[in-house]
């Protein structure tokens, strides 16, 4: 090879490298900006404590890790988390949109003790881009929730003395690690056996009242005042860094229960006398018969009065404490149940009840009173049973099979009524 040829080689060498160059740079920048995002748990330990049956929230930030970005929060960003159990098997996939500051927070819940771990495995930007741990371009922090939960069963349930309730009751762990308590990063996540175990100076409130517990380790007692033939009970269990939880109870109050029985034979004894005592100044004065047709306003105004009054009752058991109005004179022993749309729903429905019955003995204004029959019936039925539910108590069908029987007896006679005045 001559000098000129090497000359002219040597140059378009160098032409060339200088023309690839960029590109080289630009394909090491690409390669490196796949490693720029990150999800990482935003809360401070990677274990977290939930209770069965009530929701938790498990917190994940989307941030870049490098460049000129680096700290900078990704946001409106699709964050899918993988949920796994402590055997490694999948339960499902949740994605959420991460907010301006890239926080993406996961709303769950479960209905039995158990290990869960939340890993986030996907992320999609505004752009389209996708970022996966399998593409090995996202790097990605996990969190290990411990499903557990405080046990509360009803020991026993004194109910004696009039007015006066007392309650015992035996809280334990439901743990699913075998360590319990105390969690190392040496924990087996795999051991998923319910472990029941003593709860031990926890705090523990009754109706609000803080329970105390007895020389047997586990059991608390306390008491509170009810007049109400039907004891309805709330007890809270907590301790720090654990969730707290709840469980209701509801139960026949014998002693309140000899009260309330003759009371309600003494008022429907003095409204049939009242109701008989009408009919006969009714047919004296107008000689007209009541017990046709033209009766059926009353008996329609009578029994959704009943009605009403039903409603006022579960009006009443429904109000939490702390919504005290002064309308309640008997309402402390509930403190704890939220139930207070129960109780505004049942002092609505009373009212609207007790205007229809009004507007039906008067024999005013018939289409208003049919609709003011509906607030009972959905109120002595649906709602009652809803409430009811939520801390998985009976249903007393005992009085809400009546109170159905009464408000649709009494739709009927106001619907068919005549004679009515506008």
């Amino acid at each position: 090879m001559n000098k000129n040829s090497a000359v002219r080689v040597a140059f378009v060498s160098l032409l060339l490298l200088v023309l690839i160059l960029p590109f080289v740079e630009t394909a090491s920048a690409q390669s490196i900006s796949y490693f720029l995002r990150t999800v990482k748990l935003a809360t401070p330990s990677p274990v977290m404590h939930a209770s069965v049956r009530q929701n938790f929230s498990v917190p994940f930030q989307a941030v870049w890790t490098y460049g000129s970005s680096l700290g900078q929060a990704i946001e409106n960003a699709n964050v899918r988390v993988e949920i796994k159990t402590g055997h490694g098997d999948s339960v499902e996939n949740v994605t959420q949109t991460t907010n301006a500051t890239g926080f993406a927070t996961f709303n769950y819940s479960f209905s039995v003790p158990v290990i869960l771990t939340f890993t986030p495995t996907r992320t999609v930007t505004q752009d389209g881009t996708e970022w996966n741990a399998s593409l090995y371009n996202l790097q990605s922090e996990s969190v290990t929730v411990y499903c557990d939960t405080f046990d509360v069963s009803l020991v026993s349930a004194n109910t004696e003395t009039l007015g006066l309730t007392e309650v015992s009751v035996n809280v334990t762990y439901l743990l699913v690690p075998e360590e319990g308590l105390t969690l190392t990063q040496a924990s087996n996540s795999s051991q998923q056996e319910v472990i029941s175990k003593t709860a031990h100076g926890v705090n523990v409130t009754i109706n609000g009242i803080k329970a105390e517990e007895t020389a047997v380790y586990g059991v608390y007692t306390a008491s509170f005042y009810t007049w109400l033939p039907t004891a309805y009970v709330i007890v809270e269990v907590s301790q720090e860094s654990w969730a707290s939880t709840h469980e209701g109870f509801s139960f026949a109050h014998g002693s309140n229960g000899t009260i309330w029985m003759p009371a309600i034979i003494l008022c429907s004894v003095c409204a049939a006398v009242s109701l008989a005592l009408y009919f006969v100044w009714h047919r004296k004065s107008k000689g007209t018969v009541v017990f046709g047709k033209a009766g059926f306003p009353i008996f329609g105004g009578v029994l959704l009065a009943i009605a009403s009054f039903i409603s006022l009752y579960w009006g009443i058991v429904g109000f939490d404490r702390s919504l005290y109005w002064g309308v309640v004179g008997f309402d402390s022993a509930l403190h704890g149940f939220g139930w207070a749309l129960l109780g505004v729903a049942g002092l609505c429905s009373f009212g609207c009840g007790l205007l229809g019955s009004v507007m039906s003995l008067k024999r005013k204004n018939q289409t208003l009173t049919i609709f003011t029959v509906c607030a009972p019936l959905i109120v002595n039925e649906v709602a009652v049973k809803v409430a009811l539910d939520v801390y998985q108590l009976a249903t007393p069908w005992m009085i809400i099979v009546p109170s159905l029987v009464i408000a649709v007896i009494s739709g009927i006679f106001v619907s068919n009524a005549n004679n009515q005045k506008s």
